[in-house]
């Protein structure tokens, strides 16, 4: 079994700050990263390659249409609510092994009309529970039967500290309303006799980026206990225009190659509020001449790998259809420098027809993890975006549907809770 994350402390707080928010300085001209070599030592398949992670989508539907939403460019998609019997297979039928089952998806779990029995079953065999909302439906019963159930960790989606800026982005939303949920959620879960934990989840874009400062005093006023801050994902020419991450998909970082003939600058800790400290540790982080160490750890982004394979997580859509990423979870539209990219949805299984348990070790999807661990995909971030990144159906080193190298996950600048 996997050993959980342990903060110093019951207070502790965390902020997931994606490496490449920091990058949105102008590159030094050099000579683009070559391919890394496709012939690259084989890695074994982990002797604990198991499901530890699971992420359900109650439903499709949600109540807000929030103008940055990946939802926004979804293709032919069918909107609707897990079944019963779908979300029973689920649970009766995923292996031992899982840790953690997560209510998220691309729907607004509080709107599904049993998802506090869904929480209560979850919890009632052992596992941790955790769910993602945008907050607006996280009335004071709401709070009370959630907690009930034995929920352990909420996530609210919240993009602005500014009541006007997130009125901007949430459509049919107030942050006043969300606020006050806060504040009750706090209440209810300080007289129980357990640990519940708060985090936020923002999505930073340019129009929001300097609230990123404010996000430690917010947290510690409202009792937040982790913030996991993403990128936007470009669907159209507006997202695209207010992503943080130009320069970033283009260097390489993380890869061995490049940071293995690159000078290594060690920081020590400084008075970051210090102007001069700030606009020295800007310059270092906006040049790709050399790797950054901040006390001993490297600056940098876990490029050209998968979290969601490499954690052991799965996500089941509401129609019991089994996918290994959220970018796989649907079709849609991606917009990046003038060009459409088509990502197309894939699953290894489906609910009504095997369990749980079969389709996790099933040939094909231990197969597919195999190659992902190994990332056997061309690195299309590092290229001209040909044909192949744009139709989604082949890359250029021959590997059909799906072609992993073409994903904004992978490439270490979206990131889920």
């Amino acid at each position: 079994m996997c050993q959980k994350e342990q903060l110093p402390c019951p207070g502790a707080r965390r902020i997931d700050l994606l490496p490449g928010l920091c990058y949105v300085g102008k590159t030094v001209a050099q000579p683009a990263p070559a391919f890394p070599a496709r012939a690259q030592q084989e890695k074994s398949m982990p002797s604990d390659d198991c499901l530890k992670k699971l992420y359900i989508e109650p439903t499709a539907r949600c109540n807000l249409r929030c103008k940055m939403c990946f939802r926004n460019s979804w293709k032919n998609e069918v909107i609707g609510d897990m079944r019963p019997e779908t979300f029973h297979k689920a649970m009766t039928t995923m292996p031992d092994s899982v840790e953690t089952v997560f209510f998220g998806g691309m729907g607004e779990p509080l709107a599904h009309p049993d998802i506090v029995e869904m929480v209560r079953t979850a919890s009632s065999l052992g596992k941790r529970v955790e769910l993602l909302s945008n907050g607006t439906l996280l009335d004071a019963r709401r709070t009370a039967e959630l907690l009930d159930a034995g929920l352990d960790m909420l996530w609210l989606s919240i993009d602005a500290l500014d009541d006007g800026r997130y009125a901007q982005i949430r459509r049919n939303s107030q942050l006043a309303l969300v606020k006050e949920h806060i504040v009750e959620f706090n209440r209810q879960r300080a007289r129980l006799d357990r640990t519940v934990r708060l985090g936020v989840a923002f999505v930073v874009m340019k129009s929001n980026a300097h609230e990123l400062a404010l996000l430690p005093y917010f947290s510690t006023y409202y009792k937040v206990n982790e913030v996991n801050i993403s990128n936007v994902i470009p669907t159209d020419e507006h997202t695209a225009s207010e992503v943080l991450y130009n320069n970033v998909v283009d260097w390489g970082l993380g890869d061995p190659a490049p940071m293995e003939s690159s000078p290594r600058i060690h920081l020590p800790l400084m008075d970051w509020q210090d102007p001069a400290a700030q606009e020295g540790l800007r310059s270092l982080l906006s040049t790709s001449m050399c790797s950054v160490y901040l006390s001993g750890q490297r600056v940098s982004r876990a490029a050209r790998h998968c979290r969601f394979i490499d954690e052991g997580m799965a996500f089941v859509k509401f129609d019991g259809h089994v996918s290994p990423c959220m970018s796989l979870l649907r079709n849609a539209t991606l917009y990046w420098r003038q060009k459409q990219r088509e990502t197309r949805s894939h699953f290894f299984g489906d609910l009504a027809e095997q369990g749980l348990d079969e389709i996790w070790n099933a040939p094909d999807y231990i197969d597919f993890r195999r190659r992902v661990r190994n990332f056997e995909f061309s690195p299309c971030y590092r290229c001209s975006l040909c044909e192949n990144w744009e139709q989604g159906l082949t890359d250029c080193f021959g590997n059909d549907a799906p072609t992993c190298g073409g994903c904004l996950w992978s490439e270490g600048v979206i990131s889920c809770p």
